[in-house]
């Protein structure tokens, strides 16, 4: 593959965000991952205003109820964790609509079983989980749902919760964006074939993005990590965006 690009020649890149990149390049190289050889970086720290940590925590209790919900919880479970915690006003509308309709569509369910991994990101974002983790597979989910339970039933979690510190939630927004490219790229020219678990460098087998679940997993950690740093200030959680 061709040499990774330098930051550092990046005309309208500030340092931190040339050294953000850098390491992310640290990253990529170790599994050979593509690259965009131009010019592409996340906002610089001055520029970034995250979300309240008590609202990621509110995000990411709705989106358990929903994927409770998605995964055939009955409709008055995900209702009343909604309304026992008091977070209607932090369901989207998307969300308001899948929550209250009695039949919700199988295919949106099946969707919507991938926001465990927005869950996820979410949390690692709180410091409830140590690690994001290469997104070469999906996450612990056991671990995730025994913690959204004790959370769920935590009457401080939103009260006390607290975020990592920015420059460490963007430098997870910067890689993700990254492989999230490698992932369109492969879809656009390279026969939308990808390593199954995102390593370029070796033996991994190639399988198609349509059957990867490392992209549900990549997808699902740019829109949370986007949502968290207020990427084009989304009016809400239905419109964000992860362009690449």
């Amino acid at each position: 593959m061709s040499a990774y690009p330098d930051p550092d020649t990046w005309q309208h890149a500030r340092p931190r965000q040339a050294e953000r990149a850098s390491r992310s390049f640290d990253v990529l190289r170790l599994r050979a991952v593509p690259v965009y050889s131009g010019p592409l970086f996340v906002a610089d720290d001055n520029e970034v205003r995250l979300q309240p940590a008590s609202e990621v925590a509110r995000r990411v209790l709705v989106l358990w109820a929903v994927e409770l919900r998605a995964e055939g919880a009955p409709q008055a479970v995900a209702i009343e964790l909604i309304e026992s915690l008091d977070l209607w006003d932090s369901v989207s509308p998307s969300e308001r609509a899948f929550l209250q309709s009695e039949n919700p569509d199988p295919d949106e369910c099946r969707s919507l079983v991938w926001r465990l991994e927005s869950i996820w990101a979410l949390m690692w974002a709180l410091g409830e989980i140590d690690e994001l983790g290469w997104p070469g597979g999906m996450c612990d989910v056991p671990k995730l749902a025994a913690l959204m339970i004790a959370r769920e039933n935590d009457p401080a979690f939103i009260s006390s919760a607290r975020l990592r510190q920015k420059s460490e939630i963007l430098d997870a927004q910067d890689l993700t964006m990254r492989i999230h490219w490698a992932i369109r790229d492969a879809y656009l020219n390279q026969g939308a074939m990808i390593p199954e678990d995102l390593d370029w460098s070796g033996q991994s087998e190639y399988i198609s993005t349509m059957l990867s679940a490392a992209v549900g997993v990549v997808e699902q950690r740019h829109y949370a990590l986007n949502w968290l740093v207020n990427f084009l200030a989304p009016k809400d959680w239905d419109h964000v965006d992860t362009p690449t």
